[in-house]
């Protein structure tokens, strides 16, 4: 037989007409993204990184903050570039001015600062005074104690500060007793009464 590896058909026929390498726009212009998320996929440099964006190693464009896609041209930059960035507001346009101060948005927003009027400092229901016998510390009016008892906590829920329920046995006049290691009697009977309340429950 002559010429037989013709037969059996050319070795790399399968190779002619590859899978396509899903490349091209993955956001496009005014659409929403994160950090990180990949904006333009390609081979080679077509188009090149903005304000906001990075290019990866395949120079893959990815955005590098939160914010609004943009393709826009800057010929301050380059005459030719074709650039892909990211703003942080909606309706924000690329490319800024080129002498206009930087943008940092730090996850945070923009919000106009109102100096607020002067409120005169709330009384705690502690009266320091400072003599010749050092400092002594009492205790404020009640009526003044009772307005600044109840405050709103974390939870929507008002509720005293813990260092005043700490200060109720106090404020009733209920002193404990000083702790003796040594009297064993007292230690029986405490646990005792522990162990008849666990064996109510």
């Amino acid at each position: 037989r002559h010429a037989s590896h013709a037969s059996q058909g050319t070795a790399n026929r399968h190779s002619r007409d590859p899978a396509g390498k899903r490349l091209g726009a993955k956001r496009t212009a005014g659409e929403y993204v994160v950090p990180g998320c990949i904006i333009f996929r390609q081979r080679g440099t077509k188009w090149f990184p903005g304000e906001n964006c990075a290019m990866g190693r395949d120079h893959t464009i990815y955005a590098a903050e939160a914010g609004y896609v943009r393709y826009y041209l800057d010929p301050e930059r380059h005459p030719d570039r074709k650039y892909i960035g990211v703003v942080f507001e909606k309706d924000g346009k690329l490319p800024t001015p080129k002498n206009a101060p930087t943008r940092r948005k730090l996850n945070r927003v923009a919000v106009r600062f109102e100096p607020e009027e002067e409120v005169a400092a709330k009384q705690g229901d502690l009266v320091a005074k400072v003599g010749q016998d050092g400092t002594q510390v009492g205790s404020a009016t009640k009526v003044e104690a009772a307005q600044a008892a109840v405050q709103l906590r974390p939870g929507y829920m008002y509720r005293e500060a813990n260092w005043s329920i700490g200060r109720a046995a106090e404020k009733a006049g209920i002193t404990a007793k000083p702790y003796n290691r040594k009297n064993r009697w007292l230690a029986w009977r405490k646990r005792t009464a522990k162990a008849d309340r666990l064996a109510q429950m």
